[in-house]
């Protein structure tokens, strides 16, 4: 009994002390956003909220937030469609190169990001697509692809075409059964889906810096200002980052995680 306490004991200090370490540094980055002083210094000199309303006049920050919400949910959506389209093809019929189409599509998770940020500008540059939007759009459908299929094969795969051929000889269309029957089923595997691809997309940068021309993302301009200015703000939009994905997780745990556990029981 005293062997396996001071195993627990253990492993709990273990526990406490990664925890601590990956948590530190937001703590630090939260208390310089607070300073007072005109520095990034740790701890903070005095207490302000100076560098939040700062943000109000940095209309580059506010551009690249909007660029990077708008990518963001566009390439959510079209992953969890193109996932959709690609996972009922892979799960539900055989034909040959199968797993070949599945292995292509997954291939941007091995692929490092730095080659599949320079692939996309030598392509671009060479069909002479120099828009940023235009150029991120197409880049971030690609490296967020991979991320929902994954969670879309998996759903799919755990709810076999047997119950959607049920409703279809009970008197259901294919395409009825499947949107009336399937969808509602993997519905949650959906929505994963979309969250996976969203931050994948949201966090991205280094394929994102090869093509930024004429807009940047939010990543990138908080990169560039830590590089180039000394002042806190860029940690007090760091810092309102933080805050935003807490609130997400905890309302997505509040209401999304418990309705699906509320459903399987």
């Amino acid at each position: 009994m005293s062997s396996w306490r001071s195993s627990h004991l253990l492993v709990n200090f273990v526990g406490s002390v990664l925890v601590g370490l990956l948590v530190l540094p937001i703590v630090v980055l939260i208390g310089v956003s607070f300073n007072a002083g005109v520095e990034q210094v740790f701890p903070p000199h005095g207490f302000s909220l100076r560098w939040y309303a700062n943000l109000a006049n940095r209309q580059g920050f506010l551009d690249a937030a909007k660029l990077t919400l708008a990518l963001a949910l566009g390439s959510a959506c079209i992953s969890v469609l193109v996932s959709l389209g690609a996972g009922v093809a892979i799960t539900r019929y055989r034909f040959p190169g199968r797993d070949f189409l599945l292995t292509l599509l997954l291939s941007p998770l091995i692929v490092p990001q730095v080659v599949v940020g320079m692939a996309f500008l030598v392509t671009l540059s060479a069909l002479g697509i120099f828009n940023s939007i235009v150029s991120l759009s197409l880049l971030h459908c690609v490296i967020t692809l991979p991320f929902a299929l994954r969670v879309v094969v998996v759903a799919l795969q755990v709810h076999p075409a047997s119950i959607e051929e049920a409703a279809q000889s009970l008197g259901a269309s294919p395409v009825r059964a499947f949107f009336g029957v399937t969808v509602p089923q993997i519905a949650p595997g959906l929505l994963a889906a979309g969250v996976f691809a969203f931050v994948t997309s949201f966090e991205n940068f280094t394929a994102s810096q090869f093509l930024v021309w004429d807009r940047t993302t939010l990543p990138i301009a908080i990169y560039t200002s830590v590089q180039t200015e000394n002042d806190p703000t860029a940690a007090a939009l760091s810092s309102l980052i933080v805050a935003a994905v807490i609130v997400f997780i905890a309302v997505f745990n509040r209401f999304v995680v418990r309705h699906m556990l509320a459903g399987r029981t």
